[in-house]
């Protein structure tokens, strides 16, 4: 409940009750939350701090106001960040990652990829991501064989960076392309669904030093369930 004693502010520990009765299962995913007059009469707050609190949840993506029906519990969203691996963010969350590998196998080196690895033979790696129990990614991953030690399957069940850096990598950077991409038979294969979901596909270069590629990535996200945030600033008083 609210201490109005506490140096923490009113507003905060409300929002912070709010989340807790959500993790709790108390409101879940879908359903509408009390009304502000039932909040205000339960937490013996003022309307004003009230909508503070739920418009912050609305912002974070945890609630979403339907007009003339109420305040409801939104189905949470994976949410990137900063350079992290997919099971980090996962892990940080406290959901359930589950990793399917489709497929993992030497390929020679495609002809588009040889600037980049000047390798004759790569690995290909197929996998999905199921974040409690539904397909949120597929990832297409090439890195040389070159560049590896022992992997097998049930390792890549794991996390990539975990791998390579125990390999003695160094991760430095990553340069990505975003695009939409529309629907089709074959995602809704693979993300095991009968309807028209948006997607979201991401091409990663991910370097060990200033031009040296370590691996590249292909994947296809479900953006109704995954959020890729993009900091972008100026340099040097110039737009780049």
């Amino acid at each position: 409940m609210i201490d109005k004693n506490s140096p923490i502010p009113v507003y905060y520990q409300l929002k912070e009750d709010i989340k807790n009765k959500i993790t709790n299962g108390i409101w879940k995913v879908g359903e509408c939350i009390a009304s502000e007059r039932e909040l205000t009469e339960t937490y013996g707050v003022s309307r004003m701090t009230i909508r503070q609190a739920l418009g912050e949840l609305v912002q974070e993506g945890i609630l979403i106001r339907e007009k003339g029906k109420g305040t409801f519990v939104c189905d949470p969203k994976v949410k990137q960040e900063d350079m992290m691996s997919f099971s980090e963010i996962i892990k940080k969350t406290g959901r359930s990652l589950e990793t399917k590998v489709i497929e993992f196998k030497v390929i020679e080196t495609p002809v588009e990829l040889q600037e980049v690895f000047p390798f004759e033979q790569i690995y290909l790696i197929n996998r999905v991501r199921i974040v409690d129990r539904e397909v949120i990614a597929n990832e297409l991953v090439y890195i040389p064989c070159a560049y590896c030690g022992y992997i097998d399957k049930e390792m890549l069940k794991g996390s990539l960076f975990k791998i390579l850096e125990g390999f003695g990598y160094v991760v430095d950077h990553s340069e990505s392309e975003i695009r939409g991409v529309l629907m089709n038979n074959e995602y809704k294969k693979i993300f095991n669904v009968d309807k028209e979901v948006p997607l979201l596909k991401t091409y990663n270069r991910t370097f060990m030093g200033p031009k040296k590629v370590l691996f590249v990535e292909e994947s296809i996200y479900r953006s109704d369930k995954y959020i890729l945030q993009v900091n972008i600033s100026r340099r040097e008083g110039k737009l780049k």
